[in-house]
């Protein structure tokens, strides 16, 4: 059956104007989330919402410090935000493109929220694309060998199981959770390592089987160490994440590493998320879609493109105790989209 949908509404003169809105929303994880560099049991977020012909778009900005934001910043950012046109996106993100990237994103995915449910379509038919039905990895934070084995049982059956290390003893306890779990394990240092380090780490995380390896050393390191890396690491894929913030970056570390990890808060949304996947494939790389701790919100924006990339690690949501919002279901690691229009997020 064909379906016909109407053309760009016509919106009458006396209309009241856009409406827009910005709240800080504190989350928490069932239990304290803990990589190389951090550990937290609370994190805030700032949701954007735009309202136009009586229709709501809404986005969130998951800022972190490592990149110099906070939600104080971002929500001042996204209070000032200018909308001339919400069906013009290109334009209207261009006008913003000052703010720091979480508020861009907030402010990207609302505007794809709003522009779909208007013509009542999903986020990923707008965007062109196939619905997705990606199958997303379960992040085990550093925590003690009892602890993490204890998540693997638990965890029992789930297909992907990404391990977060930042020592040698890390990598023992990653070893035992090898003997006590089938799931596929990937292994993010979060830069944890030096450059010599991380020719041995790789070294013992082949031996161990793991099938993907993110940020091993640090950003500042330069590509030619990631390089060495993912020589000595070969052929388990080594990602980039903190080296790669946005599309520019990807030419520089072609040839240095496997793939890139994209995240919509750290490239500033969908639309630049897209241009950082095609950059990445135009140089033959592999691309991770990634997450921060992030409600069904941020998560689902993010699920809209997963079928345009290799690796997929969206559980941010799933680590909440108490996510405020309705969005895409989890089914034994696969994540189940909606086909209502826009992102299909509510509050709950």
């Amino acid at each position: 059956m064909r379906r016909r949908y109407n053309a760009v509404p016509e919106i009458a003169e006396e209309e009241a104007a856009l409406q827009t809105s910005v709240k800080n929303v504190e989350v928490h994880t069932r239990r304290t989330f803990a990589i190389a560099r951090s550990s937290s049991d609370v994190f805030e977020r700032v949701i954007f919402e735009i309202e136009d012909d009586g229709v709501t778009g809404r986005g969130e900005a998951a800022p972190t410090g490592y990149y110099g934001q906070d939600a104080g910043g971002v929500a001042a950012a996204l209070e000032s935000v200018k909308v001339d046109d919400p069906w013009d996106i290109e334009a209207t993100l261009a006008r913003n493109s000052v703010m720091p990237s979480s508020a861009l994103a907030a402010l990207d995915n609302a505007l794809h929220d709003l522009a779909a449910k208007r013509l009542g379509v999903p986020v990923y038919r707008l965007l062109g694309l196939a619905k997705p039905e990606p199958i997303s990895a379960y992040t085990l934070g550093i925590a003690d060998r009892e602890t993490t084995l204890s998540d693997a049982e638990r965890l029992r059956g789930y297909p992907i199981l990404k391990v977060k290390v930042g020592g040698w003893k890390d990598v023992e306890t990653l070893r035992a959770v090898r003997e006590a779990s089938a799931a596929d394990l990937w292994v993010d240092a979060n830069e944890a390592f030096t450059a010599e380090e991380a020719v041995e780490v790789v070294a013992q995380l082949k031996e161990i089987g793991v099938g993907m390896i993110e940020q091993p050393v640090a950003a500042s390191a330069g590509p030619e160490a990631l390089g060495k890396v993912t020589q000595a690491a070969s052929p388990v894929p080594v990602v980039a994440d903190e080296s790669s913030i946005e599309a520019r970056d990807v030419p520089t570390l072609a040839g240095y590493v496997s793939g890139v990890n994209v995240k919509l808060a750290k490239r500033g949304g969908l639309r630049s998320a897209l241009e950082m996947i095609h950059t990445a494939r135009a140089h033959g790389l592999l691309v991770m879609l990634g997450c921060m701790v992030e409600t069904s919100l941020g998560i689902s924006a993010a699920a809209h493109i997963s079928g345009l990339v290799d690796f997929v690690d969206l559980d941010g949501a799933m680590l909440l105790a108490d996510d405020p919002y309705s969005g895409p279901v989890y089914k034994n690691g696969r994540l189940l989209l909606s086909e209502k229009p826009g992102l299909a997020v509510e509050p709950r």
